[in-house]
């Protein structure tokens, strides 16, 4: 009845917020990475178009479930969102499971209800991100893991090792969990130490891995032309890290990268690259090439990097909030249950560890549990050190903070002293580290630009007209802002303040072909030809879309 109880309320409070998010504005103007998966899963649902330049940089496994719900159920994010919030709540049940593997029931409901109740799990649980999906994996794969080592069948290694290799399409950094599932079968063949039973389960784990990967490295032959499964974006993602432009190592975006999304990287890195090479790139050599030119940059500065890792190892412990496409704060703008509940990162990786500790004191299986939160935390630190990349261990770090929980009660139900300081030294150390290297960091900023956009997106152009002018005041700076209030301003059918507001959106962004687009359609409307054509060519310049050569010839024809 208790867990009953637990999977009702998670279930509720996911379904809480989805009701929120649907009168949001953030759900209409989807971050980078989400606007990415839409286009990506329709082009799936279509049955054509996954190959194109646009879509061939980001992890292919998100894209193709959410193809298959829209072409199931249409393209409704509510549908997808629904699904999410019942996936979220099986790996709330997915953690009590794990406490009974454990022998400690009690202490898995106590993760199950801290994971429950985490307001990270529950913003992703409504976005078009795979963060859901990917703590999901991982909470199944220690479930799993943990019955292996029990079991005395060897099918069960073959079907494990095929799930692995389907996370690796999910997530390419979880191809790391998939090899340290190779030291399973040494746990699992330990006490009869049988060279032959650890050979065999490793070969057909090795199997399972294998006929998951080939369908991804055939789909990469002929996208990418390269046999790896892995995404094409591994190189490009390192240099954005590692290179002399960005010594502090911090989300780095090049001069010659015009968007964010993962579309406009790979397409600035693509074109910069086969600049400076001369010549026309396969996907693979642009991957290679920005892959070389950062591990360069690191044999060339080995003191620096070493630094940039470990401050951000350690900042894996910040209370700060580090957002990456979503962010609480401003997901708290609109959702009551996002308000109401705090904001855990800190707490969960300050209990987690000090409960995995306990863990690895009284149990030898603790490296299983151990293993999803290395892999996220080796992520955070060589990559970008997001709390997307901290979510990924947050159901696990849930678990160990359950077990330590129950540790501490059962200290103190036993009136031992010696336990309790056990449990509770590492802990106060480590929310000292915290809170240390949290103090006096400001809240992330309100990216008010990507809620004016989702006003305009609702058609409630007043409410964005406002929230831009207020956004422009704050960040004068923000391109986007200045192209929001351009948009407004077309609306209004007010066509000089138009051209002026993306004059200076085009001042502060160069690049932009979206404002140079929509400045010589202004252009137009002023019966301005002359700068209507020079902004159109610019556009088509930057980036030939049809629409752009399709005015670009309109123009022209009449002249």
């Amino acid at each position: 009845m208790l867990i009953l109880v637990l999977l009702a309320l998670a279930l509720g409070l996911r379904l809480a917020h989805l009701s929120s998010a649907l009168a949001s504005p953030l759900s209409y103007q989807l971050s980078p990475d989400e606007g990415y998966y839409l286009t990506f899963s329709k082009a799936v649902a279509a049955g054509h178009g996954t190959d194109s330049a646009e879509l061939i940089s980001l992890d292919p496994g998100y894209g193709y479930l959410l193809g298959a719900a829209f072409r199931l159920f249409g393209a409704n994010l509510f549908v997808v969102f629904l699904l999410q919030a019942l996936l979220d709540t099986a790996t709330v049940y997915g953690l009590v499971v794990i406490g009974r593997l454990l022998g400690r029931e009690r202490a898995g409901l106590y993760g199950a209800a801290i994971y429950a109740l985490t307001s990270t799990a529950i913003m992703y649980s409504a976005a078009l991100l795979k963060e859901i999906w990917v703590a999901s994996f991982v909470t199944w794969w220690v479930a799993a893991a943990l019955k292996l080592t029990r079991s005395r069948s060897r099918a069960p290694w073959l079907w494990f090792g095929a799930y692995c290799g389907a996370g690796v399409a999910l997530r390419a950094n979880l191809l790391l969990l998939g090899l340290l599932a190779f030291l399973l079968p040494v746990a699992a063949s330990w006490p009869q130490r049988t060279y032959r039973r650890w050979a065999g389960n490793a070969a057909l784990l090795a199997a399972g891995m294998a006929a998951m990967l080939a369908p991804w490295s055939m789909r990469n032959v002929s996208v990418h032309a390269g046999i790896s499964p892995l995404p094409r974006n591994g190189g490009i993602s390192l240099h954005q890290v590692y290179n002399k432009d960005n010594p502090t190592g911090e989300f780095w975006v090049p001069g010659f990268v015009s968007y964010l999304n993962p579309g406009e990287i790979w397409r600035g890195y693509e074109t910069e690259a086969e600049a400076r090479a001369g010549h026309a790139l396969t996907p693979s050599e642009v991957d290679r090439y920005w892959r070389d030119q950062a591990l360069e940059y690191m044999g060339r500065e080995p003191v620096r990097v070493a630094r940039v890792i470990a401050r951000k190892a350690l900042g894996f412990l910040s209370t700060a909030e580090i957002p990456d496409n979503r962010s609480t704060y401003e997901e708290s703008l609109f959702s009551p249950i996002m308000r109401l509940l705090p904001r855990p990162t800190a707490a969960l990786a300050v209990l987690g560890l000090a409960g995995l500790l306990v863990l690895a004191v009284r149990d030898r299986r603790w490296p299983i549990i151990a293993a999803p939160i290395f892999v996220a935390w080796i992520t955070f630190a060589l990559f970008f050190d997001s709390d997307r990349f901290r979510f990924h261990a947050a159901t696990l770090l849930a678990l160990c903070a359950g077990i330590w929980v129950d540790g501490i009660q059962r200290s103190l139900r036993e009136t031992s002293h010696r336990r309790l300081l056990g449990a509770a030294a590492p802990a106060v150390v480590l929310a000292t580290i915290a809170v240390a290297l949290g103090f006096g960091k400001p809240a992330p900023p309100i990216r008010w630009d990507q809620i004016a956009w989702g006003y305009i997106r609702m058609g409630r152009v007043d409410q964005a007209r406002e929230v831009a002018e207020r956004g422009a005041r704050l960040e004068p700076n923000n391109g986007d802002i200045w192209e929001a209030l351009g948009f407004t301003a077309i609306q209004r059918r007010q066509f000089e303040e138009a051209a002026s507001d993306y004059r200076r959106a085009i001042q502060i962004r160069p690049r932009s072909h979206v404002a140079h687009y929509d400045l010589a359609k202004v252009y137009l409307e002023l019966g301005d030809r002359e700068h209507a054509a020079a902004e159109a060519a610019r556009a088509l310049d930057l980036d030939p879309l049809p629409e752009y050569r399709a005015l670009a010839e309109q123009i022209e024809r009449g002249r």
